[in-house]
């Protein structure tokens, strides 16, 4: 077997129960049940948060990150992606709720969409642990 090391992101489950796959949006709903019932308490907030790099007219309802890949996408990736957002001034929000859902291991059934923190031995491909946390580099472009 071989050793893949976490992603420095990762807040709260993945949008797929059998998958790690990002969570954008209404998903991130701010709670966290616990028996592993919902992980979504944890996420970060960017006003007009848009999936790709785009054109400043562009208008975005989502404004929430949360799961164990990095993607604004509205549809769940199993990709890390950069995201951009023309707001002004530059802000982002941090939720950590006071609750954390854990799940004995994703190899024994699919219940990555449950918990935050999953005790598996073996990370996906840019999946970080539900309580990674994160580590945001990010630039700023003319326009």
């Amino acid at each position: 077997s071989s050793t893949k090391t976490a992603s420095s992101y990762g807040l709260g489950s993945s949008s797929d129960g059998t998958n790690s796959k990002s969570a954008a949006g209404s998903t991130c709903t701010g709670l966290t049940t616990q028996p592993a019932d919902t992980g979504y308490g944890d996420y970060i907030e960017i006003a007009n948060l848009q999936p790709s790099i785009g054109t400043a007219g562009t208008i975005s309802t989502s404004n929430r990150l949360c799961g164990a890949i990095f993607d604004a996408n509205p549809t769940a990736s199993t990709a890390q992606a950069t995201a951009c957002t023309f707001a002004t001034p530059f802000k982002i929000g941090v939720h950590f709720d006071e609750g954390e859902s854990l799940v004995a291991t994703a190899a024994a059934t699919p219940d990555l969409n449950k918990g935050e923190n999953v005790a598996s031995t073996g990370l996906e491909t840019n999946e970080g642990y539900g309580y990674s946390g994160f580590y945001m580099a990010y630039w700023m472009n003319s326009c």
